[in-house]
């Protein structure tokens, strides 16, 4: 759950997706890279070889650059006038299989529909390489604090709106710097690896309205319930659906009143 200030648009250029076949690319003639360490200079290698195996099926000025950016999977802009096209796509195409390649070049120079709906359903199946791997800790779960319990918020928010279903963790977060001016500030999270909420342990304050708390903790909640979607490219978790759930907030209207009377404060927590 993030302030106004923070919500991200999506406006990016289509994409495509492929069913998840998981098999090793096959590489065009006469190209010999030398194996690199994961870095940059490894990303530019594999940008060069990953646009020769697409310019096998498209004609044009294409300009690549393999990318680790986790919101945005591809980026296309393009001049057809000159025949010229620009695009940054995410890592995980570097190893995709040649139909996948040849829907990227469909897609790259003329958008078509059915290349994007494949390339789709490639970057679904192919998930875990945009969450990337993360070493396992053991997570520290606390939920009792100075002002509110987040287990209490939890149960009783369960009850009411999911039918006691939900088999999240919750906990506040780590602290933060608090009293610094910011233009964003991230209230709460949910991690599908972890089935976890994280609320920002500044909320944990008497200032802060039961009320507000609840919406926050309920927001998060419902990323339990309503997966994330791939729309042209970015990552959205925040769809028509979730919107529609969102509204169902018996004090819906009242909290958001409440957070833009007091967005200075909630910035500095």
């Amino acid at each position: 759950m993030q302030t106004p200030d923070q919500r991200r648009q999506s406006s990016c250029a289509h994409p495509s997706r492929a069913r998840g076949s998981h098999a090793l690319a096959t590489r065009s003639k006469g190209a010999s890279f030398k194996a690199l360490p994961f870095g940059p200079a490894l990303r530019v290698q594999q940008g060069r070889e990953l646009q020769q195996r697409i310019q096998l099926y498209f004609k044009g000025d294409l300009d690549l650059k393999v990318t680790d950016n986790r919101s945005v999977i591809i980026t296309v802009k393009r001049d057809p006038k000159h025949k010229q096209y620009h695009v940054r796509l995410h890592h995980l195409f570097v190893d995709a299989p040649a139909e996948i390649v040849r829907a990227l070049a469909l897609y790259i120079a003329v958008n078509e529909a059915q290349a994007s709906r494949l390339l789709n359903h490639y970057i679904d199946a192919n998930e875990n390489q945009i969450r990337g791997v993360r070493p396992h800790r053991p997570i520290k779960i606390s939920t009792t604090g100075r002002a509110h319990d987040l287990a209490e918020i939890f149960h009783k928010l369960n009850q009411r709106y999911f039918g006691d279903r939900l088999r999240s963790r919750i906990t506040w977060g780590r602290n933060a710097g608090r009293g610094q001016s910011r233009r964003s500030v991230r209230l709460g999270s949910f991690t599908l690896e972890e089935n976890l909420i994280r609320i920002h342990p500044g909320l944990d304050q008497g200032w802060i309205p039961a009320a507000y708390l609840e919406w926050i903790v309920y927001h998060e909640m419902l990323h339990a319930v309503h997966p994330m979607h791939v729309v042209n490219g970015r990552r959205r978790f925040h769809t028509r659906a979730f919107a529609e759930a969102e509204q169902r907030f018996e004090l819906h209207a009242e909290v958001h009143a409440w957070e833009q009377r007091n967005l200075p404060a909630l910035l500095r927590i």
